[in-house]
Order: structure tokens, then sequence, then C-alpha cells
């Protein structure tokens, strides 16, 4: 007896062999643990999942005792409630791609300060990465200061709390001079950020795998 010769198109085969090896790597990755783990930030959402505005209020309320923080998270009640804004500064809240965005004038004349948050869903299906960046805008340049940069948390979805996840453990460490940059996604998934390093300075892509990053020197 004959087997029917059957052809397999090597579209489907690519495919198959894709969605394997991301189930493998569900399997297998794990993201680290820390000595001081214990601290663990609440989010509380009125829906099923949290929005930006949920890690958003979360992140602001539990930095509150920096002074910038202080005065966003001030400002935030104060949008949530309609109310006009004290540091004429503006909120951006776009729910649908999980983007807030937030800038206040400085205290020198063309200084602006910008405070980006936005989150990925993980590949595991059982966690967020949270990030929030702080750029300060100095006229043509960047200014350092306490809070600048850029933070992760991961969420976990089932404990609904999220804690601190070291840049270096998800491929987004870039000290530089300490002036680098990093800018957000509204759209897409991948940070952009500008780099400085001894008198250096270059953009680079942080491209988002479902875990972490991996990096992309743009040309």
């Amino acid at each position: 007896m004959k087997w029917p010769h059957i052809k397999i198109c090597p579209v489907l085969m690519t495919l198959v062999a894709l969605v394997w090896m991301q189930e493998m790597t569900a399997q297998t990755f794990e993201y680290p643990t820390y000595d001081d783990d214990s601290v663990r930030i609440a989010v509380k959402s009125k829906g099923s999942r949290p929005t930006i505005a949920d890690f958003a209020t979360a992140i602001l309320n539990h930095s509150k005792d920096m002074e910038f923080f202080d005065k966003v998270n001030e400002e935030w009640k104060r949008y949530q409630q309609k109310k006009p804004l004290r540091y004429h500064g503006n909120f951006t809240v776009d729910t649908k791609n999980g983007f807030m965005s937030y800038y206040m004038p400085g205290e020198e004349a063309n200084d602006t300060i910008y405070l980006e948050m936005c989150f990925w869903n993980c590949a595991d299906a059982k966690h967020k990465l949270v990030a929030y960046s702080v750029r300060w805008k100095m006229g043509e340049d960047y200014g350092w200061s306490e809070y600048v940069g850029c933070r992760f948390y991961l969420y976990d979805n089932q404990k609904k709390t999220m804690r601190t996840i070291l840049p270096e453990d998800i491929n987004a460490l870039y000290d530089g001079n300490g002036l680098s940059m990093f800018f957000l996604p509204r759209k897409g998934k991948n940070i952009r950020v500008l780099v400085s390093s001894e008198g250096d300075r270059w953009e680079e892509v942080l491209e988002w795998d479902g875990y972490k990053f991996k990096t992309q020197e743009t040309p």
C-alpha cells in the first residue's frame, strides 16, 4: 500500500516553528528576583485589567517622597478631578495605546520637564512590564537631576502588584554620562534612547521581544 504524497507549505512550517519557539521560551524564561524584593506596589483598577492611568496612579503615589513626583502626583489628582492644573503643565492619556505623558515648564526659561509612562504585555501572559521616563530639556540640550532617567516595574497579573526590575536584567541599561534619555513609545513597542558617553552622542533603539529588549543602533 502506498501512502499519498503530501505537500507541506514552507510558510506553514515556518509559522509552526515560530509558535513552538515562543512556547518554549515562555516555559523557560523567568524574571529575576532580588534579596530586597519584599516591596510590592499595589495597583488598583476598576476593570479586570489595569490601564495606564491605574499604573500612573500607583507609581506617582509610591514616588511622591521626591519633590518632582510630589508635584506631578498633585497635578495628576487635579487632572482626574477635572480641576485646573497649578504648574502650567499638560497631561496626555492614551488609554488605547497604554501611554501617558506630562510636561511642565522648568524653573529657567526654555526649560521643560517631560514625564512618560507606558507598559508592555509580556509573552508569558502572566506579567506586564511598566516603565516611566523623565527628561529635562534645557533649550537644545538635556540636564540631569535625581529624578531624570528611566525606571522599570514588573507587574504580576494575578497578584495585582508590581515590583522594581533592574534595567540590566531586561537589557535596558544605558548610563552613559548620566545623560542618556529614554523616549517611551506611544505607538509601537520599542524605546528610543539618546545615549551619551565620553562626549559623544548617538541614538539606539531598544527592541521589545516579549520579555526584554535587544539593542539596534540607528544609522
